[in-house]
């Protein structure tokens, strides 16, 4: 049974006059004929007796039957609807992950909200997860857009957008005697104890506690690692470390943690969007339209 057979028996039934249905339909009358001839035979039953003096009239079949052909035709639109919104990136889900750090930049909040403000329906999950297992979850398709720290390298499967570029800053105790500097050289950190998320060992944090080092002449002194900035802030407001942190922890208030900028190591990290190469679904395509978005927008105003 066609979808244009059901159109042309409503709209006649609807006019009760072969020739105005024919021209709502720009068909023809005689194929507007043959297509209700057509549904009639396909049902066996007779829904519009056709008078030679007087106007057509529906049958007790044809009444019954409009009201169910109603239906149908209201839902395939609604079918047709949503296919084409789905495949504008408009419907659809979407598993995004994020490192703790990037909820206090601002972006991962900015690219949420251009989803939600877009016009579209897309369901986002939203769940964190530190960087290698987000790298593993993007290759096997358990999330679909992870933010996440630079990597010099990703699995083949996998592309990265730069978000943000910021600032490293040193985390210290507020009493500190070091908490007396504007900016902290890094000679000055020689006997200090530093600690950085378990995540960041072989990339990040680390490399950048032994660029601190050799600039300051010193071999640095490292605390279990732990696992994330905020558990390392923790640390350092307990008077037990200081951290090598991006700036925008500086929004993350924890008693007893004070932020200097480092006066001779020019240091920053980056905070980026990553995602597998050639995705096919057109919600999550939708989601990474808006992170580029975002990534430019941050460009714009740096």
């Amino acid at each position: 049974m066609e979808l244009r057979w059901l159109e042309s028996f409503v709209t006649v039934a609807e006019e009760l006059h072969f020739a105005r249905a024919a021209d709502r339909l720009h068909l023809a009358p005689s194929a507007l004929s043959a297509q209700v001839r057509a549904l009639e035979s396909h049902l066996g039953v007779r829904l519009i007796d056709r008078g030679r003096r007087t106007r057509p009239a529906l049958t007790s079949a044809g009444r019954l039957f409009l009201e169910e052909a109603r239906l149908t035709l209201a839902q395939a639109a609604r079918a047709e609807a949503v296919g084409r919104r789905a495949g504008r990136g408009e419907l659809g889900h979407a598993q995004i992950a994020y490192v703790a750090s990037a909820t206090f930049s601002g972006v991962l909040t900015d690219v949420l909200t251009r989803c939600a403000s877009s016009g579209s329906e897309l369901t986002v999950q939203v769940r964190e997860l530190e960087t290698p297992a987000q790298l593993e979850a993007l290759a096997c398709g358990d999330i679909d857009v992870g933010f996440l720290r630079w990597r010099p390298e990703y699995p083949p499967e996998v592309t990265a957008t730069c978000l943000l570029t910021e600032d490293v800053v040193l985390a210290l105790p507020a009493g500190a005697p070091l908490a007396a500097y504007e900016a902290v050289p890094a000679a000055e950190l020689r006997d200090e104890c530093f600690v950085a998320p378990h995540f960041d060992e072989e990339y990040g944090c680390r490399d950048q506690i032994f660029e601190v080092a050799e600039q300051g002449g010193f071999s640095p002194r490292c605390a279990p690692p732990v696992r994330d900035f905020v558990a390392a802030l923790t640390l350092v407001g307990g008077g037990l470390a200081v951290a090598l942190v991006p700036d925008s922890l500086r929004r993350v208030h924890i008693p007893g943690v004070a932020y200097r900028p480092l006066a001779d190591v020019p240091l920053t990290t980056r905070l980026v969007g990553a995602y597998r190469r050639g995705e096919t679904s057109p919600a999550v395509r939708g989601v990474i339209r808006r992170l580029r978005e975002a990534a430019a927008a941050t460009v714009a105003v740096g």
